[in-house]
């Protein structure tokens, strides 16, 4: 084929010459190529039908041997050989669609985008039904980032061979990529069907599950995924990061271990690695581990955030220059530059540069908040409906499916506001386990939700049972078990109808503190987007604060508020109240919370391994002058005396 950007002049032109010059078989191919753009050209009409009633070359049958030594050049994994030799190939057997079908993969993972566009295309030109080439061209499509062109093609290859587990699969991978995960699990769930053995459709579907927080389910696909493919790097670090989750990190570094050790250039292993090391309390293993991905991408901006504050201080300056390097230079990827205008941030504040952290925070928090894409629903729908249910009573007849269990203590409230503290200290006591940050409680009221007055008491015992079972799988016999999900806050009139002797913690801190610890830090996730703006933050601290001010008004005390001023600077008085409330006998061991050997998954996972301190409290003061869209948004008369001054 001629150039994926020649005319179509002077691809007949191209044909011409290789008429002339007697190479039929190229003549033949480019006289198509003319006829796939343009089906009415005339004179490539008249040409191909001259040159294929001369027969020779062009139209000799292509043999199971030529197929196989293709396929084992491929297999070589030498594609630009590859490559070579199938269009070599092309030119002699020019209505083969094997050979454009295997032409679209090795120019593919050349990086030719329009030629392997090509050669997919003239492969199902030649062959309608070919749905290998479908399901392949389908999945490069996904691969450039064009998804949504990828539905239709592998939609149709699935329509014409429903029993097709790749097409299914890679159909499933498309659906993802667009955010449509219903039809997504149902493609993998059909991909497995067909072919229940198929590792890499397990592996996704355990991907999917994650990102829907059905961590059980997740690990149950990657098991099965390694059962079938042990050495699977990729399906071994999903499984680690469900593992790590799930609280169990020694497991989890363990596998990730091996992944390494099987693919020691992977960097989203040593990444993945690094990260439960840290959380784990394991700083020098973990810095060990992000050292290895830049030796491979000394770039890599992730892990030089991740980092920054791991590695020893005689080495701190190097590592500033470079990120500051790569902050500043115009061809660093604006997401790169999120993670390293953070970093820096946080590396300026504690050098007391306040105007130069401020500038990389704020350049950081523009570029992700215009970078992060539109939510289904804003912040401000969802805190009116929910709260709308709930002043409409449309809950109270769900009262009689209530769970009478008090093992659920809820820790809730603004992020960054200290429940990462009030969950160390609680679940350093003896009597709790601290099951972390679960999704759990927001994924099982949202059918409720959604219902509202029309939800069943079956609707409602599907949640209690439904949560009971994840809050307690791995807590042993303990009789409490701490859910430090910070919005469950939008959570408390649903939790208390459902779970009446359930404990529920909110924490409370000056909003000033609060909001702007929130601004200056990188959250993984797309749901936060309010943390990126100082206007819309102000907005969010206002809502939350008027609802807990309503649930209140509707559970009078059925919130314990714990106010994070007064936790570091009386610990002990302040968590010996907290005890008394949750019914539990005092230890002395809470105030040594941070030597609790448990892993934390939060932005808090280096504070609460030490002491409290109470640098942090008034710390907004230090960058007052770059704050007042925030410190004007928030409403001081709403807050109360949550300011300190």
């Amino acid at each position: 084929m001629a150039g994926a950007g020649a005319t179509i002049k002077q691809v007949l032109d191209a044909a011409e010459q290789a008429a002339k010059a007697g190479d039929v078989a190229r003549a033949v191919a480019l006289y198509r190529q003319i006829l796939t753009k343009a089906p009415k050209h005339s004179k490539a009409k008249k040409a191909l039908a001259r040159l294929e009633k001369q027969g020779g070359a062009a139209n000799r049958a292509m043999t199971q041997a030529d197929a196989n030594a293709l396929v084992q050049v491929l297999n070589g994994g030498d594609f630009a050989r590859a490559r070579q030799v199938a269009e070599e190939m092309a030119r002699a057997f020019p209505n083969e669609p094997f050979i454009y079908n295997i032409l679209g993969y090795t120019c593919g993972m050349l990086g030719d985008q329009k030629a392997a566009i090509e050669a997919y295309k003239w492969a199902i030109k030649l062959n309608p039904n070919f749905v290998e080439a479908m399901s392949n061209y389908g999945s490069y499509l996904v691969q450039i980032d064009r998804a949504a062109d990828a539905v239709p093609v592998l939609q149709k290859a699935v329509t014409k061979k429903p029993d097709y587990a790749e097409a299914h699969h890679n159909l499933g991978v498309a659906y993802a990529a667009v955010d449509q995960l219903d039809k997504a699990m149902q493609h993998y769930d059909l991909a497995l069907r067909h072919a229940p053995r198929y590792a890499n459709a397990l592996n996704s579907r355990g991907s999917l599950k994650s990102t829907l927080n059905d961590r059980i389910g997740a690990e149950a696909d990657f098991r099965a995924a390694l059962q079938i493919a042990p050495n699977d790097t990729g399906a071994m670090v999903n499984l680690g990061g469900v593992l790590s989750a799930d609280g169990k990190s020694s497991e989890a570094t363990e596998i990730l271990e091996k992944a390494a050790a099987l693919d020691p250039r992977n960097i989203e292993t040593f990444v993945q690695l690094g990260i439960i090391l840290n959380e784990s309390g394991r700083n020098e293993a973990a810095l060990s581990s992000f050292r290895k991905v830049l030796e491979i991408n000394p770039n890599h901006a992730k892990t030089l955030r991740l980092m920054l504050g791991l590695v020893p201080a005689e080495e701190r300056a190097g590592v500033v220059e470079h990120i500051q390097r790569l902050f500043e230079d115009p061809a660093t990827p604006d997401l790169d530059k999120v993670q390293l205008g953070f970093a820096l941030g946080e590396h300026y504040e504690k050098q007391a540069a306040y105007e130069q952290s401020f500038v990389c925070l704020d350049q950081a928090n523009r570029l992700y908040r215009a970078a992060l894409p539109p939510m289904p629903q804003s912040d401000d729908e969802k805190f009116d409906r929910i709260t709308g249910l709930f002043d409409s009573d449309a809950f109270a007849k769900l009262k009689d499916a209530s769970d009478p269990s008090d093992a659920p203590v809820f820790v809730l409230g603004m992020m960054r506001s200290g429940t990462s503290l009030v969950e160390q200290i609680i679940a350093t006591h003896s009597a709790v386990y601290g099951a972390g940050e679960l999704n759990t409680a927001t994924d099982l009221a949202r059918p409720l939700y959604d219902k509202g007055s029309r939800a069943t008491l079956a609707d409602a015992r599907t949640f209690t049972e439904g949560y009971l079972r994840d809050l307690l799988r791995n807590a042993g016999d303990v009789r409490h078990v701490v859910d430090k999900m910070p919005g469950n806050f939008f959570n408390v009139g649903l939790i208390r109808t459902l779970f009446p002797n359930a404990k529920i913690v909110n924490t409370v801190r000056d909003p000033r503190d609060n909001c702007f610890s929130i601004y200056k830090n990188f959250f993984d996730t797309y749901a936060h987007q309010y943390a990126y703006d100082q206007g819309e933050l102000a907005r969010f601290a206002n809502r939350y604060k008027a609802m807990m001010n309503r649930w209140d008004e509707l559970f009078p005390d059925a919130v314990y508020h714990i106010r994070y001023e007064s936790l570091v600077t009386d610990q002990e008085a302040e968590s010996r109240k907290l005890l008394a409330y949750l019914g539990l006998p005092w230890e002395d061991s809470v105030l040594e919370f941070h030597k609790t050997e448990r892993a934390v998954r939060t932005a808090s996972v280096n504070q609460v391994r030490q002491k409290i301190y109470r640098s942090s409290v008034k710390s907004w003061q230090n960058y007052e002058p770059y704050l007042q869209e925030l410190i004007d948004g928030l409403d001081r008369e709403l807050w109360g005396d949550a300011f300190v001054d």
